[in-house]
């Protein structure tokens, strides 16, 4: 018979094999932060189904560029923590993104509705670089979100390239941070798509009529 020392041993090793098969197969399904991964427009759909969405969590558009990007919060370090929420790509005609890219971050501030914005806007040697940090002001309807620049008196340093990710969002954004420039500011930011406010897909910038 074994010893009781060699018994232990072998409870010991198939414990630890249980709870790396729990690791692999049941925490990637739980809701920690809520930071699942949306390859598509209709699993980015099932994810704010399956949740309560808050503040800016939802689909979102960026009109300008035609990419489609899901927020969500992400997990938080400490209950008295301010949230943070991840943005990544759902769906993108630009090469340079892909679904499942996490594009930036949006950080709370205590002013409610204003967020710090931090966006990639370069793909390097496969990776997302460069952040450019902007404010980020969520509407009182929570359907658009309006981005400009830093601070006043920011120096809006800037260039447009071939591999620069959201180029017409950050050229018309340059563009309107320009003091040589005698046009008025432009608005830049994302629109929201899903869920709507009632539900129904319906939109206060456009009314779905019956």
């Amino acid at each position: 018979m074994e010893s009781g020392y060699k018994v232990y041993i072998r409870r010991r090793q198939f414990a630890a094999f249980v709870a790396a098969i729990v690791c692999a197969f049941v925490f990637p399904t739980m809701s920690l932060g809520r930071q699942p991964k949306a390859y598509d427009i209709g699993r980015a759909r099932d994810i704010c189904d399956s949740i309560t969405p808050e503040g800016p969590e939802g689909i979102w558009i960026y009109p300008d560029d035609n990419v489609t990007v899901l927020v969500l919060e992400s997990q938080s370090i400490s209950p008295t923590t301010l949230p943070s929420y991840n943005i990544s790509v759902v769906e993108s005609t630009d090469c340079n993104l892909e679904p499942g890219d996490n594009v930036g971050t949006l950080y709370a501030t205590p002013d409610t509705g204003k967020y710090r914005l931090e966006l990639f806007t370069q793909r390097k040697n496969g990776l997302l670089s460069k952040p450019q940090t902007c404010l980020a002001s969520l509407s009182d309807e929570g359907e658009t979100m309006i981005i400009k620049k830093e601070k006043s008196g920011f120096k809006f340093r800037f260039s447009i390239n071939p591999s620069t990710l959201l180029p017409k969002m950050w050229r018309i954004l340059r563009i309107g941070t320009s003091h040589s420039s005698s046009k008025p500011e432009l608005p830049v930011g994302m629109v929201k798509i899903y869920p709507s406010y009632d539900g129904n897909g319906s939109s206060r910038r456009s009314p779905r009529f019956l």
